[in-house]
């Protein structure tokens, strides 16, 4: 899947832009995020639909999951602390 075509020139910064904003994300949901990309590459579309939903309501009882949704709300930049 492309999601963005840049000239080599600008990989590198073009990179590191959206890692940032990914990183930008609450911690708590990014690494569960990952790590479902990764395994669902090796698995069938069914099981990795499960693992997705199964990492969704782990991450939906969060204090960031609360935050992050307060926040959208209230139109602020959210504050999580990996909670």
């Amino acid at each position: 899947m492309v999601n963005e075509i840049v000239p080599a020139a600008d990989l590198i910064a073009r990179s590191e832009a959206i890692l940032k904003q990914i990183a930008s994300n609450a911690p708590i949901a990014v690494r569960p995020a990952l790590e479902a990309t990764n395994r669902g590459l090796e698995t069938s579309q069914d099981e990795g639909m499960l693992l997705e939903a199964s990492y969704f309501g782990l991450c939906a009882a969060t204090e960031d999951m609360k935050e992050g949704t307060q926040a959208f709300l209230e139109r602020r930049a959210p504050q999580f602390h990996g909670r």
